[in-house]
């Protein structure tokens, strides 16, 4: 099976009410706001170590059956600049919590980086991965 390195789009970063462990590494998460300051559409973000999707493509994600990922809930508001740049309604977002190993399941975390399958891929893609850096995988 073919798996790909993705990154995605970073539309924001951490807002206060996030928890970040930095004494670990990658740094732990246990609870995660993501403060937007511009969003170009892409229905997959970063903020590194954390990914959110949106709500529509999470439920894309459990229908379809792809592996290595459960979903939790994000705090999402809106930086200074992104009430000025973001004039649309957001749509609702679930953090992207991973389960699975890379290159084996459908979504795995590989060093902080994203490694998808090849049918993760082209569900993303159909949701929205127009501003994301994509490239095959090696393992």
């Amino acid at each position: 099976m073919t798996y790909y390195i993705v990154e995605p789009e970073v539309a924001g970063d951490f807002g206060d009410n996030t928890i970040l462990d930095h004494t670990v590494q990658p740094a732990a998460v246990t609870r995660l706001e993501y403060r937007f300051t511009n969003w170009l559409g892409d229905a997959i973000l970063e903020c590194t170590p954390c990914f959110i999707v949106t709500e529509t493509l999470a439920g894309a994600i459990s229908a379809a059956g792809l592996t290595g990922v459960a979903f939790d809930e994000v705090q999402i508001s809106l930086s200074p600049e992104g009430e000025e740049l973001i004039e649309d309604p957001l749509p609702a977002w679930k953090w992207l919590r991973f389960t699975g190993d890379p290159y084996r399941d459908d979504f795995g975390l590989d060093k902080s980086m994203l490694v998808v399958s090849e049918r993760s891929l082209e569900l993303l893609r159909e949701h929205g991965l127009e501003h994301a850096d994509v490239e095959e995988g090696n393992k």
